[in-house]
């Protein structure tokens, strides 16, 4: 009797995951390492799912396989997403269940899947959330750094005129900044930022999170350069920056300013004034070349 109630409550559970499906979009969170961390409802909607949209169908078929999900597995990323998507719409008003899954935790963050969402709204088509692994959250528990308050900014930008926008809340975010980076960047990355915050705020790096290797490197800018030209990073990467402590940055008298850089040059001339105000080097220099 005990066997023939499982089964039956397995199937109770198949047929409502089924018709709750029906008509929806499913966005499934996937583990951000460990393929044992996938939930039991993705699991379950998973294998009631018509069709699985993946950003690399390659990764979602080894989870696939290791649950033993016997269901087709369709490329869908940031290059043929705005392509695809009529299609997918077509499907959901068809009745056809479709689940979105990226290579690891959630769609939509810093992966495809915006656009598919944005126009179920428009066409007020149901979807869904299946909750799971994030990377963003784990790092800020990892990392040590305050949790009360952060941000996540996506990958740390590419181009000098991003950058260059990043730079005043890198000074004065008071609240712990979260960042993606890749393995060949990271060193470049650390040495950017190096530039524009202050010697005591901490960097935490959080590599290979829930895999076997799972690492949490903290330090502050100096720690950190000194032990990237020693070593090489591998693996997924989340880069986390405390935020500032709310410091009013120091502001200089356009007079006085302009008088001083007549004669001399920005460095020399925060020398001279760190002297005279008692106050950093580094934040007088800011101020000075603040336009």
């Amino acid at each position: 009797k005990s066997m023939k109630l499982k089964k039956y409550l397995k199937l109770m559970l198949k047929l409502y995951i089924s018709l709750f499906n029906n008509f929806m979009l499913n966005l499934i969170c996937t583990p951000i390492g460990n393929l044992n961390d996938l939930s039991f409802r993705a699991k379950e909607v998973l294998s009631n799912s018509d069709e699985i949209y993946a950003e690399d169908t390659r990764v979602t078929r080894k989870l696939l396989d290791f649950y033993n999900i016997k269901k087709p597995c369709i490329s869908y990323h940031d290059h043929n997403e705005r392509g695809k998507t009529d299609k997918l719409i077509k499907k959901l008003k068809a009745g056809i269940a479709i689940s979105i899954v990226s290579d690891a935790g959630s769609p939509l963050i810093s992966d495809p899947g915006f656009y598919l969402l944005s126009r179920c709204i428009e066409e007020n088509i149901g979807y869904t959330v299946i909750p799971g692994p994030s990377s963003v959250t784990s790092a800020i528990v990892l990392s040590g750094l305050s949790a009360d308050s952060f941000i996540f900014l996506g990958f740390f930008p590419r181009k000098n005129k991003q950058k260059q926008s990043l730079i005043s809340r890198l000074k004065n975010e008071t609240s712990t900044m979260i960042f993606f980076e890749s393995t060949k960047r990271i060193k470049a990355t650390i040495n950017y930022i190096s530039d524009h915050i202050d010697q005591d705020r901490q960097i935490v790096i959080c590599r290979e999170m829930s895999k076997k290797y799972e690492e949490v490197l903290r330090g502050n800018k100096s720690f950190f350069k000194d032990y990237l030209n020693q070593k090489d990073l591998k693996g997924e990467i989340v880069l986390l920056i405390e935020g500032s402590s709310g410091e009013k940055t120091i502001h200089i008298d356009e007079g006085i300013k302009k008088s001083y850089l007549e004669k001399l040059s920005p460095k020399d001339a925060a020398k001279l004034l760190a002297l005279v105000l008692n106050k950093s080097k580094r934040e007088i220099y800011n101020s000075l070349i603040d336009s």
